[in-house]
């Protein structure tokens, strides 16, 4: 008998902890990480010889958004490709459940940012983790709770605040879909219907938050000028939480990709990055993610104002069509121009928003060119054709935004309470979850991560930037058997060519696999080999 099942020899090996990199080998059996040493003498069913590459965890993607891509093609392509072998999916708000079959419609086009064609046969969070789980994913996907799908299963898509019942049921409800394993709950605060959200019922969630120890992820209710100020909001809410529960310390808040959105604010990353170190040293566990590029993206309508979208999505699709409304957009868009006001209600200017993907009856011809381009062709006036794209599709319009500076990206890339995410989905270059032209992240971040801004660019070192993709994020999910390289861990790894890893996905071909991954191991079993995928798969719905 064999003392290994598998060996990966002579590897340079980055721990995932920070430690400095050394030559060795690493031993396998039984799913886990059974030795770190020399193994020359030993025997094993399989070797790997990693002369001259990178013996690195598995990477753990803590914000994406495969709730629904994972069941349409759990191969999971585009992220297993680049390394990922954990992924904690639900975020921004934008949850697939709880939700009433009557509601279903509604809600999948408020999250119409993560669509996908699969049929919705789950209500509860543990009927969707089933499902999830009997699908069996390529890798490991964790679920957050978002609280947009929580509110509206309660109290519909209405703008306004709870009754003690309703949020009494939320906090109910919430608490469920702890118990099925669910790691936290996520805060989308710029969409519907979160935005309609007030400190009452926010702190009432934050305190179940608080009192099972658990996670919330937001993104705050601008990430423009006005960032700096809802970091502090949520933080305030957060200490009320934990206070109201007599549990300091009990809420660890992630700040969803951090970044500087909007010309007016370039250049004043350190305001972010110096108010939550402020924050951590008062007592409060905050930390943040981001990815490696200068766009954002999300579905298009989740840029308009919130007015626009009370009563929810058929009755915002409504809304747009009216004269009185779009005068009133126009209206805020001028005083914005004007320095009037502070955000523009279509968030950028139209030669700066691309469109990605086209669902319903829309034009999918314009996929892969700015609003400006297609108002140009067609003559139209760019505002007008914005909200008639999103009456055409039903809402279901996605797009990038490109929207920050790469000095600003680089700051919070480096900065050490930083993960590094994806935000992205896992897409596939065919099949089921070939969907439009997406945001590159879901295919490059972290081969650009390493290529570009570790080898090329040294923004921050190898063994730093393993850290923020591996044992950082699985300390914030809570999760104590992966994220390094030490016996008796889970035997998730990624082995890559420091030297040739590198994205190729580009904002124009988008489903293109980075170079340079040489292997991706799930639970000790090779599910990449030089950029060809097993058919097998490893993984499945991860329980908190």
């Amino acid at each position: 008998m064999n003392d290994f099942s598998l060996i990966i020899s002579q590897g340079t090996i980055v721990d995932g902890g920070g430690g400095r990199p050394f030559v060795g080998d690493v031993g396998i059996a039984e799913g886990a990480i059974a030795g770190v040493g020399d193994f020359e003498r030993a025997t094993a069913d399989e070797v790997i010889e990693a002369r001259g590459l990178i013996v690195a965890p598995g990477i753990i993607d803590c914000h994406a958004h495969s709730d629904l891509t994972l069941l349409a093609d759990p191969r999971g392509q585009s992220m297993i490709q680049q390394g990922v072998t954990t992924q904690l999916n639900g975020q921004c708000g934008l949850g697939v459940f709880p939700v009433r079959p009557e509601d279903q419609e509604g809600l999948a086009t408020t999250v119409s940012f993560i669509a996908a064609p699969v049929e919705w046969t789950w209500e509860s969070a543990e009927e969707y983790l089933a499902t999830l789980d009997r699908v069996r994913p390529a890798y490991w996907s964790g679920m957050m709770v978002g609280h947009g799908s929580l509110r509206a299963y309660v109290m519909g898509f209405d703008s306004r605040e709870p009754t003690d019942d309703e949020l009494r049921a939320m906090c109910d409800t919430l608490r469920a879909c702890l118990d099925a394993g669910c790691f936290g709950l996520s805060l989308g605060f710029e969409y519907a219907p979160g935005f309609f959200a007030q400190e009452r019922e926010v702190v009432a969630l934050l305190q179940v938050i608080a009192e099972r120890q658990a996670l919330v992820s937001v993104h705050t209710r601008s990430q423009r000028e006005e960032f700096t100020d809802a970091i502090a909001e949520m933080a305030e809410m957060c200490l009320a939480a934990e206070e109201a529960a007599g549990a300091p310390g009990s809420i660890r808040l992630q700040i969803d990709h951090l970044k500087r959105s909007g010309q007016r604010c370039w250049g004043t990353m350190d305001e972010l990055l110096g108010l939550m170190e402020n924050l951590r040293e008062g007592g409060l566990d905050i930390a943040f993610d981001v990815y490696p590029y200068i766009a954002g993206s999300k579905h298009l309508s989740g840029s308009l104002p919130a007015w626009v979208h009370e009563g929810g999505s058929a009755a915002m699709l409504e809304r747009i069509a009216q004269p009185e409304t779009r005068r009133r957009l126009r209206a805020e868009l001028a005083e914005f121009e004007r320095g009037e006001r502070d955000s523009n209600p279509f968030e950028l200017a139209f030669d700066r928003i691309l469109i990605t993907d086209v669902g319903g009856e829309g034009d999918r011809d314009i996929v892969g060119r700015t609003v400006q381009e297609v108002a140009d062709e067609r003559g139209a006036d760019p505002a007008d054709l914005y909200l008639d794209l999103l009456i055409e599709a039903g809402g279901h319009v996605s797009a990038v935004f490109f929207s920050m500076h790469e000095d600003d990206m680089r700051e919070a890339l480096a900065h050490p309470l930083g993960a590094i995410a994806t935000d992205g989905l896992a897409f596939a270059p065919s099949g089921p979850a070939h969907l439009g032209n997406p945001h590159p992240r879901s295919y490059g971040t972290y081969p650009r991560l390493f290529g570009r801004y570790v080898r090329d660019e040294r923004v921050l070192g190898l063994e730093e930037a393993v850290r923020k993709c591996t044992s950082w994020p699985a300390e914030r999910m809570g999760l104590t058997d992966r994220g390094r390289i030490r016996r008796g861990m889970r035997a998730d790894l990624v082995i890559f060519d420091p030297k040739r890893i590198t994205d190729t996905a580009t904002w124009a071909e988008p489903h293109q696999f980075p170079r340079g991954i040489e292997f991706v191991l799930v639970g000790g079993h090779i599910a990449v080999e030089a950029g060809r995928q097993n058919p097998e798969r490893y993984g499945g719905a991860l329980l908190a």
